[in-house]
């Protein structure tokens, strides 16, 4: 678990990158899905106008983040955090003015920009950056800060929706964001953090750099990007499409909300494992098993109708998701390198962000089809299966290369 003399002596760069994923939850669906309603009511769409916009604005997100997420490595930590902290408090604020499709379409499109993909971005690039031998710990603690967001947001906007204006609530986080988070980050940040300078974390080989067009260019990137890819992209399908999950499986709806409290709990618990994990044999090392939890998940709803099967389901589920947060870019960072890390991290991002825009309509098309809920998780598990045995032809290649 989490070491806490780690965690006293790199309290400020710690908090940071926690500070950033918890802010990160204002671009999140689990957030933006609340606010589902009061949009459409505000601009008479249907579910499925409201979906296609969604989708569209995330995937043209993604095509930006690309393009933005590299600037991390060109200017200084602080400055790049401003831009993103300040837009993020504008977006929030243009979202309280929505009134149109053109206005609604841009906002998600900012949201899911600034929130969901470049606050996570800075955090764990950040993160990597700063650490070496600790790395797995630091990535562990950072993305507790959504953890946090996903177990304490939905209850108490649930709450402020029933007392206030939801226009209302989006001008009021951004006034907490400009004038509460942005000021907070700047001062965490104000001396910034160089490597193996704080933690007096041992000196290690050094590496090589990867720039991103030689990344786009190594074949094993590609053997990596299938199973790397399978989290986003399924968990996102699984959470937009639950209730007929339970429906189909003909499980009690009452479990859902458990299962949800299970889930927090224990994304928050394979975050620190993960992370201690990595830190002591490598990301590398690690990733053949991580999707393992998902694979069994998977067939706790193809073959279990166990009266706790919604319980583990979400349990396993909550395991892999918390751990492909901090193996990831550790695994980016062990390969190819820090130095141009924001740029290898901003492609990976895009496409990840790219895969959860893709994943309503790839599971609203198989449920029009009328395949059921087992049947579906058939194709995923088979798709995780495949991701991990595609990877495993390349598994001796993955190493970084070192400089003599």
């Amino acid at each position: 678990m989490i070491n806490y003399s780690f965690i006293r002596l790199n309290f400020k760069y710690l908090f940071f990158g926690f500070i950033l994923t918890f802010c990160s939850s204002f671009g999140q669906t689990f957030f933006i899905g609340m606010f589902n309603p009061y949009l459409r009511e505000e601009i008479n769409l249907t579910n499925i106008e409201f979906g296609t916009i969604y989708s569209s604005a995330t995937l043209l997100s993604s095509l930006v983040l690309v393009w933005i997420g590299k600037k991390i490595d060109e200017v200084s930590l602080q400055k790049f955090t401003l831009f993103v902290s300040i837009s993020l408090a504008c977006t929030t604020l243009f979202f309280g003015l929505i009134n149109s499709l053109i206005t609604l379409f841009f906002g998600f499109f900012l949201l899911r920009l600034f929130g969901q993909g470049l606050m996570c971005h800075i955090s764990s690039t950040s993160m990597a950056k700063f650490f070496n031998l600790n790395r797995g710990k630091a990535l562990g603690f950072s993305w507790l800060g959504l953890s946090l967001g996903e177990g304490l947001l939905p209850g108490f906007i649930i709450f402020l929706l029933s007392t206030f204006y939801w226009k209302s609530i989006w001008i009021g986080i951004s006034i907490f964001l400009f004038f509460i988070i942005v000021p907070l980050l700047l001062y965490l940040i104000k001396t910034e953090r160089k490597s193996n300078t704080i933690f007096k974390e041992e000196k290690i080989k050094k590496i090589k750099n990867w720039k991103r067009i030689e990344v786009i260019k190594d074949s094993k990137f590609y053997f990596l990007l299938p199973a790397i890819l399978a989290p986003p992209f399924l968990i996102t399908g699984i959470f937009l499409n639950q209730s007929y999950i339970f429906e189909s499986k003909d499980w009690n709806i009452l479990y859902l909300a458990k299962g949800f409290t299970f889930y927090a709990i224990f994304s928050v618990i394979s975050l620190g494992v993960f992370g201690s994990l990595i830190d002591k044999f490598s990301a590398r090392r690690i990733l053949p098993f991580y999707l393992m939890p998902m694979i069994l998940s998977f067939l706790i709803v193809i073959y279990s109708d166990f009266i706790l099967s919604p319980i583990f389901f979400m349990i396993l589920l909550s395991i892999s998701n918390g751990a492909s947060n901090v193996l990831i870019t550790s695994t980016w960072s062990e390969i190819y390198g820090t130095k141009y890390l924001g740029s290898i991290r901003a492609l990976t991002v895009s496409l990840m962000v790219f895969s959860t825009a893709l994943a309503p309509i790839i599971f609203g098309y198989l449920i029009d089809i009328g395949l059921s809920a087992p049947s579906i998780f058939k194709l995923m598990l088979i798709y995780v299966v495949l991701s991990i045995l595609i990877f495993l032809i390349k598994y001796k290649s993955i190493k970084p290369i070192l400089i003599t």
